[in-house]
């Protein structure tokens, strides 16, 4: 499992993953699978059916608290528009702060992405105007508006709800990103095969976890223990994995899957592919180990499995 709080290079390194090898338009194509306004993946278009323009306001909320952000978020329904000005996206924000870190590079259209929640504002009625100035320091803004009652003027009067949420006051914790990772891995897995998936992941492991390669370096098989943990307790799921690190052998117990859990009881559906985002990047940590890895059992319905290091 890829945990929640890592999703976001992953999702950067796919975007970056798809053009090398299938062009810029192929990235186009997975964002509108990604956004497509069905209800069943990125769920904005559930909460503008419900709730008309308040329901961006209600959906944000909810996100930008999880994902930690400094943002300030405007709503007048009378007048017609919702204003979201993005100080610090989490997300970029993550993505620069990690290319100082490890050296990765974000991919560079990455904010562009976020224009497909259009899909679902438009699909209601909604116009969709976003403001990319400033995406090089993570900030940005977004304009939504009703056409039935807006006069094409922004006005903060005494009808409109303002609402600033700081990255001090919350912590970086978004299990819904489980959903795109589940439906990026999908993606690649039904359009380009169990081997390009391994590829993506094996890339993606390479690049990202320079740090756990290091500290597999020094203390070897405890190293892999401490990031399997460590991914648990992240997911605020410790009492979910179990690890008995004996002589040449690190064996590990998984009684459930924070993600297959939180994505079951969204309502969302799983992917055949999801148990690859374990499968491969253990594969790839014993490999610079100089162990080997093997998966003994896995349940689809739980996410539960077994799987062990071994010389």
């Amino acid at each position: 499992m890829i945990s929640c709080t890592e999703f976001i290079p992953s999702y950067s390194e796919l975007f970056t993953y798809l053009e090398k090898h299938y062009g810029r338009g192929e990235v186009d194509n997975f964002w509108e699978y990604l956004f497509k306004p069905t209800g069943d993946g990125i769920p904005l278009i559930n909460f503008v059916k419900k709730e008309g323009i308040r329901g961006c306001f209600t959906y944000w909320k909810g996100t930008l608290s999880e994902e930690a952000s400094d943002v300030t978020m405007y709503l007048n329904e009378k007048a017609g528009w919702f204003y979201s000005a993005m100080h610090k996206c989490p997300s970029k924000g993550r993505l620069l702060k990690l290319k100082d870190e490890i050296g990765i590079e974000p991919y560079h259209h990455y904010c562009l992405h976020c224009d497909h929640y259009r899909a679902a504002v438009e699909k209601v009625g909604l116009t969709y105007t976003y403001n990319f100035a400033g995406i090089d320091h993570a900030s940005c803004s977004l304009l939504i508006t009703d056409p039935k009652v807006f006069d094409g003027r922004v006005i903060v009067d005494e009808n409109t709800e303002i609402l600033e949420i700081r990255a001090a006051d919350h912590e970086y914790f978004h299990p819904d990103f489980h959903s795109s990772l589940n439906m990026g891995v999908d993606y690649v897995g039904e359009k380009y095969g169990k081997d390009v998936l391994v590829d993506y992941l094996t890339t993606y492991t390479k690049n990202v976890y320079g740090p756990v390669f290091a500290a597999i370096e020094k203390d070897g098989l405890a190293a892999i223990e401490a990031k399997i943990l460590d991914t648990y307790a992240k997911e605020k799921t410790p009492d979910a994995v179990k690890t008995e690190l004996k002589d040449d052998t690190l064996t590990v117990t998984v009684a459930y899957c924070p993600a297959v859990k939180h994505l079951l009881s969204t309502g969302r559906k799983m992917s055949r592919w999801y148990s690859y985002t374990t499968e491969t990047v253990m594969t790839v940590l014993a490999e610079a180990a100089g162990y080997k890895f093997e998966m003994q059992s896995y349940d689809e319905a739980t996410g539960a499995a077994k799987y062990r290091f071994y010389k």
